[in-house]
C-alpha cells in the first residue's frame, strides 16, 4: 500500500506529521524512494514541526539515488529561522559522509548562534570526519580552535569527545570533570558521552577505572533521578 499523497490533495498538519512518522518507522527493507517527493514538499511547509520531522526522515536516503537531493534539502533546512529545525537538519546531514558536508558544517559552527543547534553541528562534523579524516592532528587542531572561543557547555563537551575519539585520551579527564556541572542536563550529556567511550572496543582498562571512580562518587551524591538512573545504566558496562 502506497503511503504518499496525491498532487493537490489537502492535508492538515496532523495528517502530514502522521504520514512522515510512518515513513520514519518503516523498516529498511520497506522504505521506498517514492516518498521523497512528499518529503521534498514538506521541507518547504509553513509549519516548523513538519520541517523538523521531515529533516529527520531525510537522513534515510544515504544509500539511494536521492542522496544528493536529500543533502541539498537538508542544507536549506540548516538555514531555517527556527533553531529546532536547524538542529534537526544538522543532526540528519551528519549521516552523509561527504567533503561538501564537512565544509557546510564548518560554516554552520562559525555562524550558528544557538548553542544547542551549534552542538549538533559540531557533533555531526565529528561523525563525518570519523569516516573521512586522513589527518587526525588537523582535526584535533580544528576542535582546539573552536574550544578557544566556545562558551556553551554542550559544544565544549562535543569538542572534547571529538578530541578523545581522534586519539587525545587526555581529554577524558576534562569530560569527566563536567559530571560536577550544576545543570543536570549537562551531567546527562556527560553520561551519554561516557557510554560512547565504553562502547568503543579500544577503551583501555585505565580509562574504565577512571570512569568507574567518577560514577561511584556521582551516585553517592546525585539527587536527580534522571541522572542517577542513567549513571546506573552506564555502570553496568563496568
Amino acid at each position: 500500500m502506497k503511503l504518499h499523497f496525491k498532487e493537490g490533495q489537502f492535508m492538515t498538519d496532523e495528517e502530514k506529521l502522521t504520514l512522515i512518522q510512518k515513513y520514519e518507522e518503516l523498516p529498511a527493507e520497506e522504505f521506498k524512494e517514492d516518498c521523497f517527493e512528499d518529503l521534498k514538499k514538506f521541507a518547504s511547509d509553513k509549519d516548523d514541526t513538519v520541517k523538523i520531522f521531515t529533516a529527520s526522515v531525510l537522513s534515510r536516503f544515504v544509500n539511494t539515488a536521492k542522496r544528493k537531493e536529500a543533502i541539498e534539502i537538508l542544507l536549506q533546512l540548516c538555514h531555517e529561522e527556527n533553531e529546532l529545525v536547524r538542529t534537526e537538519a544538522y543532526d540528519a546531514i551528519g549521516c552523509y559522509c561527504e567533503k561538501s558536508v564537512v565544509k557546510s558544517l564548518e560554516k554552520a559552527v562559525l555562524s550558528e548562534k544557538d548553542g544547542l543547534a551549534r552542538s549538533y553541528a559540531i557533533d555531526s562534523w565529528i561523525y563525518v570526519q570519523q569516516h573521512l579524516c586522513t589527518n587526525e592532528t588537523e582535526v584535533i587542531g580544528y576542535l582546539n580552535a573552536i574550544l578557544e572561543k566556545e562558551r556553551d557547555d554542550n559544544c565544549i563537551l562535543n569538542c572534547l569527545y571529538g578530541k578523545y575519539s581522534f586519539g587525545e585520551r587526555a581529554a577524558l579527564d576534562e569530560i569527566l570533570n563536567y559530571i560536577k556541572n550544576t545543570d543536570y542536563h549537562i551531567r546527562c550529556s556527560v553520561l551519554s558521552i561516557i557510554q560512547l567511550i565504553l562502547e568503543d572496543e579500544n577503551c583501555t582498562e585505565k580509562c574504565k577505572r577512571k570512569i568507574k571512580a567518577t560514577l561511584t562518587k556521582l551516585l553517592k551524591r546525585e539527587k536527580t533521578n534522571a541522572v542517577k538512573e542513567q549513571a546506573e545504566e552506564v555502570m553496568r558496562w563496568l
